[in-house]
């Protein structure tokens, strides 16, 4: 019986951590959708200052 339970507490930490490193590269590539959406925010801005639009913050 003790063997049963080593097994499945074995396994339990590996699918543990397994869990934990899919959510740390979830989290990474977070960031950076972020950071990229940010910056395409700021390329729009910048045209839409360049050919004389509203900016999209008084467009809401």
């Amino acid at each position: 019986m003790r063997v049963i339970y080593t097994f499945l507490a074995v396994r339990m930490l590996r699918l543990a951590r397994f869990d934990l490193a899919r959510s740390d590269m979830l989290y990474r590539d977070g960031d950076a959708a972020f950071a990229r959406s940010r910056d395409r925010v700021r390329r729009a801005e910048a045209l839409t200052a360049r050919a004389d639009l509203p900016s999209l913050a008084s467009m809401r």
